[in-house]
């Protein structure tokens, strides 16, 4: 190897800093803390073993939630440092959404087994969108009336519903407006072609997460093949998918939300399995140009959901900060917060003072009297799920952008695969630094 592989809990000055904040982890990097003389640049980077990936995907339930030692002592420290912690929370990897709860998304090629799973798991949730329009069907009978209403109220508002159809139509084929004409007349028809819209995208959906599932399973099976089916199926999935998750409006709106996770969490994968191929058959330039389209493009989605779903209609609670509140402590730690305002493009850029006034202001505006009653329950819990919503993006691009720095080691190294620097089969299972 042209690198040093080492388990990173072999280090224990690097685990001090990851512990007392001088250093933190981003996706797959470990960098320098803001605020210190080398602040922002690349200390290390991270990379999983097949084992270790093994083992997560066994686990019926999140290896981060739960206490389990499955891990093993390749992510436990307490013999080095005397401390009752696993090194998930070291790593700043507690609470993170189960659509980025490993690393390898960034630099392992063994986990092409991994993103084969994760992308059954989508598959398997997209099953589930047909219930959700079942259960949901009332709305989509109110939408009706109201379009219905729009007819008998004025022709402007007409033109408009007549828009808002074309433009779904649009996202399928751009040329289905006509169906729309053939049954306006008939409020069933109506009804059984917002269904056919609906199983349709369903369908075009599954059809290029099996395909690049598939490639990933031959790919698992026939690791010496040639891999340029696989980069062409990666390919042809990223620019769908990618497609379906720019194009959707954000809104705080359980089926948009879902189908959009589904689009972006398979672009994702779609992308580092594309970028790791290539760099696997040693094209690091051509890994970095992909990665130079890709990676904007994600973060701009990344925050446009961030701010759609971080502002709210009480000024002083638009912020991420928010979180910060004693209602939510049990619920979002400190560190999924932060990841958070990664993406908040009204968040990050605050000063210490200006954070300081930020949660003095929530704060404030939670104790007020009619606080109880606004901001009930419900409320509370809607917060949580955009959180989790939230944090999953931020990690996602943060493991994209890793992915970056990564073929950009590859390149700089000379090295003709990028297996010659990645952790074998035969290593020990753990988390390794590089």
């Amino acid at each position: 190897m042209l690198i040093d592989t080492t388990l990173l809990v072999n280090n224990p000055e690097l685990i001090k800093a990851l512990l007392d904040g001088s250093m933190k982890r981003h996706g797959s990097v470990i960098r320098w803390a803001a605020g210190t003389e080398n602040g922002g640049q690349i200390v290390r980077h991270l990379a999983e073993t097949p084992g270790l990936t093994s083992k997560l995907m066994g686990i019926p339930f999140s290896p981060i939630l739960g206490g389990t030692d499955v891990i093993g002592h390749g992510l436990t420290y307490q013999k080095l440092m005397g401390i009752e912690k696993t090194l998930s929370s070291v790593m700043r990897l507690t609470q993170i959404a189960a659509g980025a709860s490993v690393l390898n998304l960034g630099v392992s090629i063994a986990g092409f087994a991994y993103m084969g799973y994760k992308l059954h798991q989508i598959q398997n949730t997209l099953g589930h969108i047909q219930q959700s329009m079942e259960e949901g069907f009332n709305r989509v009978e109110a939408g009706l009336n109201r379009i219905e209403n729009s007819v008998i109220t004025g022709f402007n508002r007409v033109e408009a519903g007549l828009n808002r159809v074309d433009n779904r139509l649009d996202t399928i084929s751009g040329q289905l407006a006509y169906l729309y004409l053939l049954v306006e007349d008939s409020r069933q028809k109506q009804q059984s072609l917002a269904k056919a819209i609906s199983h349709l995208h369903q369908a075009m959906l599954i059809k290029e997460i099996a395909a690049l599932k598939a490639e990933l399973d031959d790919r698992s099976r026939f690791p010496d093949e040639s891999p340029r089916e696989a980069i062409k199926t990666a390919s042809r999935v990223k620019l769908f998918l990618s497609n379906q998750a720019m194009q959707a409006t954000p809104e705080l709106d359980a089926e948009i939300m879902l189908n959009v996770d589904v689009s972006i969490q398979g672009w994702a994968v779609a992308t580092a399995t594309e970028a790791n191929l290539l760099l696997e058959i040693g094209k690091p330039q051509e890994a970095k140009e992909l990665l130079a389209i890709e990676v904007p493009k994600f973060k701009q989605v990344a925050e446009r959901w961030g701010d759609k779903l971080i502002r709210e209609e009480n000024y002083y609670l638009s912020t991420a900060y928010r979180f910060t509140n004693s209602r939510f402590k049990k619920h979002i730690t400190p560190e999924r917060i932060e990841r958070i305002t990664e993406i908040s493009t009204s968040d990050r850029t605050l000063s210490p003072d200006k954070i300081r006034s930020k949660k003095n202001h929530v704060d404030v505006e939670f104790e007020m009297s009619y606080s109880s009653s606004k901001f009930d329950e419900t409320w509370t819990h809607r917060q949580i799920a955009v959180a989790e919503y939230l944090d999953a993006l931020s990690e996602l691009s943060a493991r994209l952008e890793s992915l970056e720095s990564f073929a950009q080691l590859c390149e700089s190294r000379g090295v003709k695969s990028s297996r010659e620097i990645l952790p074998g089969a035969d290593t020990e299972s753990g988390l390794y630094i590089l």
